[in-house]
């Protein structure tokens, strides 16, 4: 639609991993967010392929040389979290988006720092509240990421897997009424 615009979201890794894992990496790509991530962590991403999130949505953004050296900063204080990780904290704090990430250290950072952040479980239950998927369709994604050994928090992942698994289908009307 000529003149939407999309709120900015910088992706990490873990994300990506978990919905390719779940068989709905490209259901993420119909969230109504702009995807971006550091051009870095696009050109070395394997699994899924770099080229196909290209393809499906997600836009690479280079970093500044002020940005990189900010990096490094913060890489000589925050030992737990990677290059990559903290390049797209910066690039998620200066496009005023929010960070999808599931890296536990990179949530304490990025909150510390005051940006938005959010995880695999959020952009699941996004997705079911916006009929990109049906309960049972992000139920048996996030089994399969439980299988694969995401390391998703286990009391919510249950909690979730229950609730969708008891969801009736849209549209059918509810037993006695």
């Amino acid at each position: 639609m000529p003149g939407l615009s999309l709120p900015p979201a910088v992706v990490d890794t873990t994300i990506l991993i978990d919905m390719h894992v779940g068989g709905l990496l490209r259901e993420f790509f119909r969230l109504p967010l702009r995807l971006f991530t550091a051009d870095v962590l696009l050109a070395e991403l394997q699994e899924p392929a770099g080229d196909l999130v290209a393809r499906l949505g997600l836009e690479s953004a280079e970093l500044s040389g002020a940005q990189v050296a900010e990096a490094i900063g913060i890489l000589g204080r925050q030992r737990q979290v990677s290059a990559n990780d903290v390049f797209t904290l910066i690039l998620a704090r200066d496009r005023r988006g929010i960070l999808l990430t599931g890296d536990r250290h990179l949530v304490r950072l990025s909150v510390e720092m005051g940006v938005e952040v959010h995880g695999t479980l959020w952009l699941l239950d996004e997705m079911v509240r916006q009929s990109i998927v049906t309960p049972v369709q992000a139920a048996q994604g996030l089994e399969k990421m439980c299988r694969r050994g995401s390391r998703l928090p286990p009391a919510e992942c249950q909690t979730r897997l229950q609730r969708w698994r008891l969801e009736p289908p849209a549209g059918s009307e509810p037993a006695g009424g």
